[in-house]
């Protein structure tokens, strides 16, 4: 179950992966989750991320996969979005809100409007 995995700790392998689907440099994924260079050579050695870590990854995916079906499945279209401000998260760009639960509900929250906005 994913929950297990999260408590236990993606593996690090995962970051590569993660950024080859999502379109985007390891450097703004850790950022986005909060990983500082050294903490990242650490996890690298280590082989995992912790929880907290592993959180915010799966967090990220989330905010992604609602940016994919708000863009149609364009990846480029979402990665782009995610790295631009915007207006209704207060000029924040989407990748710099995965630090807490509510910040990356507002995200979430604000995808469902605008998807909502292009339905009608």
């Amino acid at each position: 179950m994913l929950h297990d995995v999260v408590r236990e700790g993606l593996p690090f392998k995962f970051l590569e992966r993660i950024a080859s689907a999502l379109q985007m440099q390891r450097g703004d994924i850790s950022k986005a989750i909060c990983v500082s260079p050294t903490t990242m050579a650490r996890r690298a050695k280590a082989g995992r991320f912790n929880t907290i870590e592993s959180d915010r990854f799966v967090a990220l995916i989330a905010v992604f996969e609602n940016a994919l079906t708000l863009f149609e499945d364009d990846v480029a279209a979402a990665t782009e979005w995610m790295a631009t401000p915007v207006r209704g998260l207060g000029s924040k760009r989407p990748l710099d809100m995965m630090r807490t639960r509510v910040e990356t509900e507002a995200v979430i929250d604000l995808i469902g409007r605008l998807d909502r906005t292009v339905l009608v």
